[in-house]
């Protein structure tokens, strides 16, 4: 079993984790230390790692099992599961607040990243914690909330998704707009504003006015860890009960590389206590 060492990186959310080579196997109990570790602190920081796709993909299952990414034309050649972020391959930062793949049935347990190539300045990485979003608002809103649900399906402005894409991953998903943490077992606010086509009543109007809202009255510096990228750096985001977003403010004549893969989650359930 592994030694690691957990430092909070702030009160609220993230924990750098030393003592582990995770180009190594994992243990047992070292995932259940590395489980916990990532329910209490939602963002974990593995710093000075050196990984081949295959190691990556083993280090990422340590977490469970890991689940296809949806826009195929991003996938890894011979490691489909892992999905190459990076802009000179089409792609723009995902600089809006979202967690991934909202429109599966099995939305991410987590959502992992492995810095291969980092510009000089800019680029960073940021993630909040939604469970403590949820907890600021007001009992009467809370209540509210826990009574929405969203229908979720892929982005329609997306023009470069593959039609075997939109045919496989494009069926309307309905989520809760709060679920419950299946480990910690808080609740947090979980949408994706550019996954949901709209809330359950709600026009789509309506629905993306209100969650544009909500994000901007919820997301605090306070509640959010930015993670300047160092290359060999991994970081693991529990998509349970925090979102997360790109910053695009490097220079585009630099390449920022990141690769990612997925964790298989739970179907998201709100459990009233």
């Amino acid at each position: 079993m592994a030694v690691l060492t957990i430092t909070p990186l702030k009160p609220a959310i993230g924990a750098e984790i030393a003592g582990i080579d995770l180009s190594q196997p994992v243990d047992g109990d070292t995932r259940e230390q590395l489980s916990h570790a990532l329910a209490e602190h939602l963002a974990l920081v593995f710093r000075g790692q050196s990984l081949t796709p295959g190691q990556y993909l083993a280090a990422a299952r340590a977490f469970g099992p890991t689940m296809r990414q949806h826009y195929s034309q991003h996938h890894m050649e011979g490691h489909p599961d892992i999905g190459m972020v990076w802009h000179r391959n089409g792609q723009r930062p995902a600089e809006r607040w979202h967690t991934d793949h909202t429109n599966h049935e099995r939305p991410p347990l987590a959502t992992i990243l492995y810095g291969v190539e980092i510009p000089s300045a800019g680029g960073a990485t940021s993630v909040a914690n939604m469970r403590a979003a949820y907890a600021a608002l007001p009992e009467a809103e809370q209540r509210h909330l826990d009574a929405m649900r969203t229908i979720n399906t892929l982005d329609e402005q997306r023009l470069d998704t593959r039609e075997d894409d939109r045919a496989k991953y494009g069926k309307p998903v309905i989520h809760p707009m709060v679920r419950t943490h299946p480990v910690h077992g808080t609740k947090a606010v979980f949408f994706h504003i550019q996954k949901v086509a709209c809330i359950d009543g709600m026009t789509p109007e309506d629905s993306k006015a209100y969650m544009a809202d909500l994000i901007d009255r919820m997301i605090r510096p306070e509640i959010t860890y930015t993670h300047q990228w160092t290359k060999g750096d991994v970081l693991v985001i529990d998509d349970r009960a925090t979102m997360h977003r790109a910053h695009g403010d490097y220079d585009r004549r630099e390449s920022r590389v990141l690769w990612r893969v997925l964790v298989e989650g739970d179907r998201p359930a709100l459990i009233q206590s």
